[in-house]
């Protein structure tokens, strides 16, 4: 029975594959021509850092020594706090 099923199969694939519907094709064709092809990616240069423009570590400092004052020190503190807080 097994036999008989394969045989069957065998004959029949090659018919039914061959049968092709030719608008299918047609279309198929138009479609992939209409198909425009994908953008290619564009680099984008970025701009370049300005580093001298960048606070460093030593501006905090001097710039805290200035407004940090020992009359002041737990206001600003307690400025900071509430900032922190808020966040």
């Amino acid at each position: 029975m097994i036999r008989k099923l394969c045989l069957v199969l065998a004959l029949t694939l090659p018919v039914s594959c061959a049968k092709k519907d030719p608008d299918a094709a047609a279309t198929t064709a138009t479609e992939t021509a209409a198909a425009a092809p994908p953008a290619a990616p564009v680099a984008v240069a970025e701009p370049p850092i300005d580093l001298e423009g960048v606070a460093v570590e030593e501006e905090f400092e001097a710039e805290a020594e200035k407004e940090l004052t020992a009359a002041n020190l737990v206001t600003k503190v307690d400025e900071i706090e509430k900032e922190i807080g808020a966040e």
